[in-house]
């Protein structure tokens, strides 16, 4: 048997600062958005550069992507370090915050891959303009803490001066406003990791983080006067990382949902990103042939979460609408109108791309199932009838909201896209499609006028070549993908029908090595005769061996 272990992180971080962080940059890459150090969740797959001993030729790289716009980095400079590791020009970074904020410290993450970090930096902590501390820091490891306790800051200046080795770029993934607590195997009693993907795109599925600690000090004993619980808010950042062999797996990151002190253990659940966008308002737009890269920024950078786009996703076209939803439902509807998959597993990027490396099959015998097995047959699906949208503006100027309005702002929605033509009875300080606001200097009553879109529809159906024998005919049903148009009805609805012949569903376990959910595996379903699937569902003990609860589906 392997040898196994586990760690869990927890970021005591103040939630409110990253959503409030304006970001520049005096030395940065062409492709770098600065305002990736503003969102959550970024974690970009090893690429390979030519940076001096630094591309390891194992297959553990990804070449550099051809569209590196479609990945959220964080920042990389854009100059060098020279033979000793030192900027000839220090890159700078400042963030900025429009409310005052609280730390014990902050949390810096560099490149994991190879350990590369800058090693000699100042922070230069600001209240308006004027400097409350400075500190220059000198980092041992790619991910590091400065422990300190701030009251009231509002802008962070910091530059950076060398790198731990020689000709390597500034790469700067995450900055955290808190300090991370560890908890090891001796302190956590369970631990189980859930990681699903629906193959469908029908919905986005919420990966978790399940466990139970017990710690000396009793830390998070809510009566410990000098524990940690009054510290914990909900989606406060706990990074997962196991171990095989010494080999590391990264489980990702995932964010407090829930907590309860139970005689001196500590329950707590956490969820990933798409579960955080369950909670979040997006407020729609209407898309005539946008780009899809530009749709999911929208989405992505208004949800406040890191994100990857598969280079052959990110310039096909969406026309649609979106109404007033979660970031997850809108983000689901994209993923559906594209074909796509949409995953954060292994690192915690929310990954938009067409699945896993098809030349990557993990081969799980029998040597390594235990068991109890069972495979079931799942229901057959024959056809997929998909419902097409147009949306058209009209042309007639119509009343879209007529009623009594309280002194500042207020919020209307409508039922449908439309557009604002005039107020009446208060200012328009904002519209969308789905929405405008509306300020009242008093209480009375307002009217808005505009013009609505039409919904045209129609329907088209995908059959089977034939219906399966034995079988009756069963169609599928979609109406409610409002992304769907005549350009990609066609294509989503073969790629729909396609997933329902994936029928064999078969549940087994063995112990994890490198599989993740969205790959292609190949299954001894007897002796010697494998049969082909794809995983879309593992849940992990990450206590007891990573013994794997699994669920794949194949032809």
């Amino acid at each position: 048997m392997p040898k196994t272990s586990a760690t869990i992180s927890f970021g005591l971080i103040d939630v409110t600062a990253k959503p409030d962080t304006t970001v520049t940059a005096s030395d940065k890459q062409s492709f770098i958005d600065v305002q990736d150090l503003a969102l959550d969740g970024v974690c970009p797959a090893p690429s390979a550069t030519l940076e001096k001993d630094y591309w390891k030729l194992d297959g553990s790289y990804e070449p550099f992507p051809d569209s590196p716009q479609n990945t959220s980095w964080g920042i990389w400079s854009n100059s060098m370090s020279d033979e000793n590791g030192i900027f000839s020009v220090p890159p700078v970074i400042e963030l900025s915050f429009q409310n005052v904020h609280k730390t014990a410290g902050l949390t810096f993450e560099f490149c994991p891959y190879g350990n590369n970090y800058c090693n000699h930096m100042l922070i230069q902590w600001y209240l308006d303009d004027a400097v409350i501390k400075e500190a220059e820091f000198y980092p041992a490891a790619w991910r590091c803490e400065y422990r300190c306790t701030f009251e009231k800051y509002n802008k962070l200046i910091i530059t950076f001066y060398s790198t731990n080795k020689p000709y390597r770029y500034l790469k700067v993934q995450n900055i955290q406003h808190g300090i991370n607590e560890y908890f090891s195997e001796d302190e956590i009693e369970t631990a189980s990791v859930l990681e699903e993907v629906d193959i469908s795109a029908l919905e986005l599925s919420v990966n978790t983080l399940e466990f139970r600690l017990r710690t000396a000090n009793d830390d998070f004993d809510i009566f410990n006067p000098k524990g940690l619980y009054n510290l914990l808010q909900k989606k406060q950042q706990l990074c997962v990382e196991g171990y095989v062999d010494g080999g590391l797996i990264n489980f990702g990151y995932f964010y407090l949902d829930n907590w309860n002190d139970d005689e001196g253990e500590t329950e707590l659940t956490a969820q990933d990103a798409i579960g955080i966008m369950s909670n979040t308002t997006f407020k729609g737009n209407i898309y005539e042939g946008v780009k899809a890269l530009n749709v999911i920024d929208e989405i992505m950078n208004d949800a406040g979460f890191g994100y990857s786009v598969d280079s052959r996703i990110g310039d096909m076209k969406i026309s649609g609408w979106l109404p007033i939803c979660t970031h997850r439902e809108a983000l689901q509807q994209v993923a559906f109108a594209l074909g796509a998959y949409v995953d954060t597993s292994r690192g915690g990027m929310v990954r938009i791309s067409f699945g896993a490396d098809e030349d990557v099959i993990y081969n799980i015998g029998m040597d390594r199932k235990a068991v109890g097995s069972s495979a079931t047959l799942k229901e057959y699906i024959s056809g997929v009838s998909i419902t097409e949208h147009s949306y058209v503006l009209g042309t007639t100027v119509e009343e879209l909201y007529k009623g009594n309005l309280y002194a500042g702002d207020n919020e209307i929605t409508f039922s449908e896209p439309s557009v604002v033509t005039a107020v009446s009875g208060g200012t328009l300080k904002e519209s969308g499609v789905n929405y405008c606001i509306v300020n009242m200097t008093a209480d009375g009553e307002v009217i808005v006028k505009g013009k609505k879109y039409t919904d045209n529809t129609s329907v088209i159906t995908v059959n089977a070549d034939t219906v399966a024998a034995g079988e009756k005919e069963n169609i599928k049903t979609v109406t409610d993908a409002t992304l769907i148009n005549n350009k990609n009805s066609l294509y989503v609805a073969q790629m729909l029908l396609n997933s329902y012949q994936k029928r064999i569903e078969q549940n087994l376990s063995f112990v994890l090595n490198r599989e993740t959910v969205g790959s292609n595996a190949s299954v001894e379903v007897y002796k010697d005769y494998f049969k082909n699937a794809v995983i879309t569902k593992l849940e992990t003990d990450l206590v007891n061996g990573f013994v794997t609860k699994a669920v794949v589906i194949g032809e």
